[in-house]
């Protein structure tokens, strides 16, 4: 237990030094979510020209079916009466046999085939938003609205689950230095014991407090840290009047290399614990602590 905890410190204080991704290559999306509910992808989303592009296989979860031609290289999207047409590398489509213009065209990846999710998106009558600070795609439709009760569960998992569904607003300018390209190839979610309405957000740069109120998640402080985390190399936004540090040694849960999830936290009795768990989909990254109840 001892070195699980030497480590988890370890991390926290300095996993803001490690290198940066190579900005030439393609930038992984970590996730998808569709009307407030993160979907598992068979390959990771991808930024190109700054334009996100999902597998295709993933429309499914908005209501649409498509049809490819691995003979013409070209994706037929449809939606009741509308219908998009696709053809790899090149950016000329065709919207209900209308030539249209796309930013990025249809790519091929690992055997698998990427389409421009804010063209097909918009054409139907969705909105697709990029959230730079957790490199998350969220797309929602008209009829979307934010599920109140999830927030307000007793089980403090599905309240969690629920909080960091939401897309992260912001009242001030946000550091772009945690926007980075593989700024968020490692990540931490931190609460403080008993409670889903605050957490804050680790990436590989810096860290995000965000607080959760009436349906939305607005980020309040960003800081980066140099030895340790009182000690404030940049910031933005509203420094907290809470000891929103002591939330690393309450609830901490994050990824590794191996797919797996982590979780360190203190127990009832204020004993420090450790768990490991299999993740299917970003969502799995929030788990279950044993016999926590939530404050009132």
């Amino acid at each position: 237990m001892k070195k699980v905890i030497v480590f988890v410190f370890f991390f926290v204080l300095t996993f803001q030094t490690w290198a940066i991704a190579d900005a030439a290559n393609p930038i992984s999306v970590n996730a998808v979510n569709v009307n407030g509910k993160f979907i598992a992808t068979e390959v990771s989303p991808i930024i190109k020209d700054g334009r996100v592009l999902v597998p295709i296989r993933t429309l499914a979860s908005l209501g649409v079916t498509y049809q490819w031609d691995s003979k013409s290289q070209s994706a037929l999207i449809t939606k009741g009466k509308d219908q998009i047409k696709l053809t790899a590398n090149k950016k000329e489509a065709f919207k209900n046999n209308q030539a249209v213009q796309v930013d990025v065209p249809v790519q091929m990846t690992q055997g698998r085939i990427l389409v421009p999710i804010r063209f097909v998106s918009e054409n139907f009558g969705y909105k697709a938003n990029y959230e730079k600070i957790r490199s998350i795609l969220f797309i929602q439709d008209g009829n979307y609205k934010v599920d109140q009760e999830s927030l307000q569960a007793e089980d403090l998992q599905a309240a969690r689950q629920a909080a960091i569904s939401l897309p992260i607003q912001f009242s001030f300018k946000s550091l772009s230095s945690l926007e980075k390209p593989g700024a968020n190839l490692s990540y931490t979610y931190v609460f403080p014991r008993g409670d889903s309405s605050r957490y804050m957000y680790l990436n590989r740069v810096g860290n995000t407090v965000v607080e959760v109120k009436n349906g939305v998640a607005k980020a309040v402080w960003q800081f980066t840290q140099g030895n340790g985390m009182s000690d404030i190399v940049s910031s933005a936004g509203q420094k907290p009047s809470y000891n929103y540090v002591g939330w690393v040694t309450d609830i901490l849960m994050f990824n590794d290399e191996h797919g797996n999830i982590k979780a360190v936290y203190k127990d009832d009795k204020g004993q420090q614990k450790d768990l490991t768990a299999k993740a299917k989909s970003y969502i799995d990254v929030i788990q279950p602590i044993p016999n926590e109840t939530r404050k009132q």
